[in-house]
């Protein structure tokens, strides 16, 4: 054994390739996702192990920036500043812009300019426009460095041409102050162009050059607008400039009361010049009456403000924050070179105390388990779409018989049809008579005698009438009028006015035709399909039709659609025209385009009666519109059939109005007898759509329904749940199987669920309704097959039903399928097919997906590196209805960019609806007092909420709060409960404290057994002070055997990781030999090592040594004075869990101080007179 410890510490103090080879896996993207989704603890273990294995390459900045970021933050790591600094400094050295963004806005705020330019410079050559910016202003105003306009101007050229407006304007003033006529036109370009974003004073410099034409052509109208933007934003020398504009009375736009109101505006501002001037106004009697008083009042205050000016001492900090911050502020704390984040915006000195661990934030992780549960639960008839409902029942909608249509014909000419109807007695109007007029109730028949004359010449008016028309006609006809000869040609083939004769109706039409007349085109093939010619041609009756559709006749290819629909076969049997459905809807697609109704619903009724299950998700969506667009039509044009399947698209829209208008059709049709109808209307009552939500309502329209699938499914489900009906089970069963072999989907998925509550085999109902295209069938199968993982074929059978519902576009399919090529389930991973899958699913809104893709962005796995925008954005997509999302955000604004505000609206956004992470990291928000006052009344609220659901962090969170107290309340009792409920659920902070109130008998048995107990199962998650406390320990027998090796190894794993003390502590056992040979050289290099991590114990040693071999010098130990916790008034218990709590974290001076503290206020406090001998209390440098 002994011969092997000095290889044994040197690998501890200088680390090993081969050592960590086994352990590490070469590659740091574990780690660095454990970092990014917020697991710390993980996340310092393998980036460390990385760190130590990869010693001998360059190691990754990220790794280093993220070990910094937790040791500042105390996140996973102990927090501890110097060695942030470090980590952080080796990132910014390997070129990574956010630890020089850090870097530099770090040593403005601990007053080093010089450094903070170095670092912003670096940043500035990555095209960062901020750090531009601000090398810029140092150099114009020489703050951490001598002052260099040309240096200067270098970075705002930059930074404007990046797009930065204060770097714009200031380029513009730099080329304008020029004297050169090149330079001076740039000028103005770049002021055009700050002043079209909006930058005030870009504003008011180009107002005063149009006002004067300088450098631009003189426009007075213009130069006031400006003025008039730069004004209205505050810009004093604009509201001057435009007070003197309207003073002045030989200009057009004299206004005295608006000089005087701009002049006044800037003298509030303590404008000496608008001061001085308005003095003026009251001392001449200009705009104003003389006021010798208030003329003097102002001069004063000008006379003071200017001294106060003359007086003010502008610092080159001040002067470059004004700059920045375009006038708004002396201080750069607060604005974009802040540094922000736990140095500045933590209220909780407890959160800023080294060698601790701040709690972290937390998101919630979607396992397989979660995502992939199969719910075996009865889907309930008002959760499926109507469109589903429709879709089905369309077939059984129509009310006309199949293949029955006739051909729509023209009206006759308008005339003809007047004279006609003047003549029906239906139309006629006969004069009213009362039957009270002259007192006679019936009217007196009289006899006249007979006229032979009127006999013979009864009704001449109207035959003269009609003669004139035709006559008219006729003459328009020989002309070669087609709309007459189609009209004369109607006439004939109707036999109206004039005889019956085909011939000349074909005549007619031919004419007509031959001067592209379609309605005569579409006549002809009428009469020719109809066989009313004297010789009997169907084919020329179909070419005749044909020539009139494909000119765009809407009646001849609706009349074809028919045609090709049923096919056309002549009375001997022949077939003229084969049935084509293609061709039928094509040729109904062409007609509804021309708006004719009659087409329109033959269109939509064909479309809902396809198989619409084969359709993808955005089609069967597109055709919805489509039909629905077709029915609406055709009901507004007087398709009466096409009034009820309106009705039920319109119980689809969101549209209230809409909802109501179907309401009344559903009930009117319903109380009139209509079986479709009246299920409509129960499907409206169930859902509260145009009208309020009955279920009794619904339930009586039901059953009025006549026997349907859809009905037998809905009254079967409701008489197994009972929902409003008395429990039938098997009635129900009934019903359902009558569905199911009609073919209704979701009766067979319900019959499925009911057979696997009964213990039945239910796989074949369920596979059955995901034949019929029900994809919430097909997904609940593969669910249930993917939780047979051990089962490679249901493995692979569960991946193919994802993918065939993912093709189709069902957006919970493709979140499933995503999901098992983001983790490699099946298959290998794919993260590029995971994203692609996510992205689909999130397009159509599916919140999980959302959160999915955006975590895949946050976590750097859709790129080589984050993308928090991206993140960002999904995230927000998803946040108001799925509380992950919410949380999620608010971490990346937490954790990422420090922007505690957006984390606090997040997390309440979550916690509100009760989501335990949500509420856990807004109690963190409160008690560390994140931008915001600590009230740990809030976060005690919080906590208990979130620790009620379960959550072991917000347990332990909780049990400290008690603990410590609440303002200043303590409650032993409630924290030792919930540190033990948090540590049965494996909580790392509880179960290390715990060890700690075990090992000094506060709140609980003194018992160093179980001490060690709770502290091995927190090392073992990764606590460094569980680890430094077991070595302890074992170093000194507490609890078990003494064991001095065994130490050295818990040592060794915390050195390793550059704890200060664990590297002390073997320094020491070098020095002294306890395992055996003295090993000094080895010793020294530990104590070198562990003081640069800012072990004051080990600076002492070191001096201490070199003291010893210097003669000529001695050693004097310093006072050393620490932060110690507050003691005073402590109880002797508490003040010894403090001294054992000071240890654990590695800081043994403060521990044996406040022990002596101890022993002096309670001199019989035995645990710490133990303490004291048992830890051979003396003084380290002798």
């Amino acid at each position: 054994m002994k011969s092997l410890l000095p290889w044994f510490y040197v690998v501890a103090a200088f680390g090993s390739q081969s050592l960590y080879a086994a352990g590490a896996s070469g590659q740091p993207e574990e780690g660095m996702v454990d970092y990014r989704q917020g697991d710390y603890f993980h996340a310092a273990q393998n980036l460390i192990k990385y760190n130590q294995a990869s010693h001998d390459e360059p190691s990754n900045p990220l790794i280093n920036y993220y070990l910094g970021r937790m040791r500042l933050y105390g996140y996973g790591l102990l927090k501890n500043n110097d060695l942030a600094l470090r980590y952080l400094t080796k990132a910014g050295d390997q070129g990574l812009l956010i630890a020089e963004q850090w870097l530099a806005k770090y040593y403005l705020q601990i007053n080093k300019p010089d450094l903070a330019l170095n670092w912003f410079k670096k940043a500035a050559a990555q095209a960062d426009y901020d750090a531009q910016m601000y090398s810029a202003a140092a150099y114009l105003f020489g703050y951490g460095t001598p002052k260099n306009p040309d240096a200067a101007r270098r970075y705002y050229i930059d930074a404007a041409r990046s797009g930065n407006v204060l770097a714009q304007y200031t380029l513009a003033m730099d080329f304008l102050s020029s004297r050169d006529g090149t330079n001076r036109k740039m000028g103005v370009i770049w002021l055009i162009k700050a002043a079209d974003k909006g930058y005030a004073e870009a504003e008011y410099q180009l107002g005063e050059l149009y006002a004067v034409g300088n450098g631009v052509a003189r426009d007075p109208l213009k130069a006031e607008a400006l003025l008039n933007q730069a004004a209205e934003k505050g810009v004093i020398p604009a509201q001057v400039a435009l007070g003197k504009l309207f003073a002045d009375p030989k200009g057009t736009r004299y206004d005295p009361k608006l000089a005087l109101q701009w002049i006044k505006k800037a003298a509030l501002s303590n404008d000496v010049e608008a001061e001085q001037t308005l003095a003026s106004f009251y001392k001449e009697g200009k705009l104003v009456l003389v006021d010798e008083t208030l003329a003097e009042e102002w001069q004063e205050k000008a006379k003071a403000n200017l001294a106060l000016k003359s007086n003010q001492i502008d610092t080159p900090l001040s002067l470059v924050a004004a700059w920045l911050s375009h006038d708004k502020s002396q201080d750069l704390a607060h604005t974009v070179y802040g540094l922000g984040g736990i140095y500045s915006a933590w209220n909780n000195k407890a959160a800023l105390q080294e060698n601790n661990y701040n709690p972290s934030p937390k998101m919630h992780r979607i396992t397989r388990q979660e995502l992939y549960k199969p719910e075996f639960v009865l889907v309930s008839p008002k959760e499926i779409p109507i469109n589903d409902y429709f879709d089905f029942l369309a077939p059984t909608i129509s009310g006309r018989e199949a293949g029955t249509w006739s051909f729509p014909f023209y009206p006759i000419d308008f005339q003809i049809q007047a004279l006609l109807d003047s003549q029906s007695p239906v139309l006629a109007e006969d004069t009213w008579q009362s039957p009270v007029d002259d007192g006679r109730t019936y009217p007196v028949i009289t006899e006249e005698p007979a006229n032979y004359f009127d006999d013979m010449t009864v009704g001449w008016q109207s035959k003269a009438n009609f003669q004139q028309v035709l006559t008219y006609l006729y003459y328009r006809a020989i002309l070669g009028d087609a709309d007459a000869q189609f009209k004369l040609g109607q006439l004939y083939e109707y036999g109206i006015v004039v005889a019956k004769n085909m011939e000349q109706a074909i005549i007619y039409y031919e004419l007509a035709a031959l001067q592209q007349d379609v309605r005569a085109e579409y006549n002809l093939g009428v009469l020719y399909l109809k066989g009313k010619t004297a010789t009997v041609n169907y084919q020329k009756g179909v070419d005749w039709m044909m020539d009139a559709a494909f000119k765009g006749n809407a009646y001849a290819q609706y009349a074809l659609a028919n045609i090709y629909e049923n096919g056309l076969v002549d009375p001997s049997g022949v077939s003229i025209v084969a049935a084509d459905h293609k061709q039928a809807l094509a040729m109904l697609y062409l007609a509804s385009a021309n708006h004719y109704a009659e087409a329109q619903y033959q269109l939509a009724e064909c479309l809902a009666r396809e198989n619409n299950g084969v359709l993808s998700v955005a089609a069967r969506q597109n055709r919805t519109q489509l039909v629905n667009r077709l029915f609406q039509d055709a009901a507004k044009s007087g398709v009466a059939d096409a009034i009820l399947p309106a009705a039920f698209y319109e119980a689809m829209d969101s549209d209230p109005i809409k909802q109501k208008q179907a309401f009344s059709v559903a009930e009117e049709q319903a109380r009139a007898g209509n079986s479709l109808a009246a299920l409509l209307l129960g499907i409206m009552y169930e859902r509260g759509i145009g009208a309020p939500s009955s279920q009794e309502d619904a339930l009586y329209w039901y059953q009025q329904a006549v026997s349907n699938p859809v009905s037998d499914f809905i009254l079967g489900t409701y008489s197994i749940v009972e929902d409003g009906m008395s429990s039938h089970p098997e009635k129900g069963r009934n019903l359902l199987e009558q569905s199911a072999k009609a073919g209704f989907s979701y009766a067979n998925y319900n019959l499925a669920i009911v057979n696997k509550e009964q213990g039945m085999p239910f796989l074949s109902e369920l596979d059955h309704a995901r034949e019929l295209g029900n994809s919430k069938a097909g997904l609940l199968l593969a669910d249930y097959y993917l939780l047979q993982a051990n089962d490679p074929d249901k493995m692979q059978q569960a991946r193919e039903i994802y993918q065939h519902f993912a093709d189709k576009g069902d957006r919970n399919a493709q979140l499933k399928l995503a999901f098992l090529y983001e983790r490699g389930l099946g298959g290998p991973v794919n993260l590029e097919m995971a994203a692609n899958w996510y992205t689909a699913s999130a397009k159509q809104e599916q919140p999980v997906a959302q959160y999915l893709l955006a975590t895949m962005y946050q976590l750097g796995k859709v790129a080589t590196a984050p993308d928090y925008e991206q993140a960002k954005k999904w995230y927000g997509r998803s946040k108001t209805t799925y509380n992950p999302a919410a949380v999620a955000l608010g971490f990346v604004f937490d954790t990422m960019d420090d922007n505690y505000a957006e984390a606090w609206d997040n997390y309440k956004l979550a916690a509100d609806r009760g989501d335990a992470l949500g509420q856990y990291n807004l109690g963190l928000i409160y008690e560390e007092g994140k931008g915001q006052p600590v009230d740990q009344l809030k976060a005690q609220s919080l906590y208990q909420s979130a620790a009620l659901q379960g959550f072991s962090p917000a347990m332990a969170q909780l049990a400290g709060l008690y603990f410590q107290g609440i303002n200043g309340q303590r409650d032993e009792e409630k924290a030792l409960d919930w540190y033990k409920r948090s540590a049965d659920l494996g909580n790392r902070e509880a179960n290390y404290q715990l060890g700690l109130f075990s090992e000094t008998g506060v709140g609980m048995t003194l018992d160093f057994a179980k001490a060690v107990h709770y502290y091995q199962r927190a090392a073992d998650l990764g606590d460094e002070k569980a680890t430094l406390a077991l070595a302890r320990m074992y170093q000194y027998g507490l609890g078990v055997t003494k064991d001095l090796a065994h130490a050295a190894l818990l040592y060794r794993s915390l050195a390793i990781g550059n704890n200060a003390y664990a590297q002390y502590q073997l320094a020491v056992f070098y020095y002294d030999g306890s395992l055996g040979q003295r090993l000094p050289d080895e010793g020294k290099k530990l104590l070198m090592l562990a003081s640069s991590n800012g072990s004051i114990q080990a600076n002492h040693r070191l001096l201490w040594m070199s003291a010893q071999l210097e003669q000529d010098h001695s050693f004097i130990e310093p006072v050393v004075v620490n932060a110690l916790p507050e003691v005073d008034g402590q109880s002797a218990d508490l003040m010894y869990l403090d001294a054992l709590s000071q240890w654990n974290r590695g800081d043994e001076l403060s521990s044996r101080t406040i022990l002596n503290r101890l022993v002096n206020q309670f001199p019989y406090f035995t645990p710490a007179q133990w303490v004291i001998r048992k830890y051979s209390f003396f003084r380290l440098a002798k």
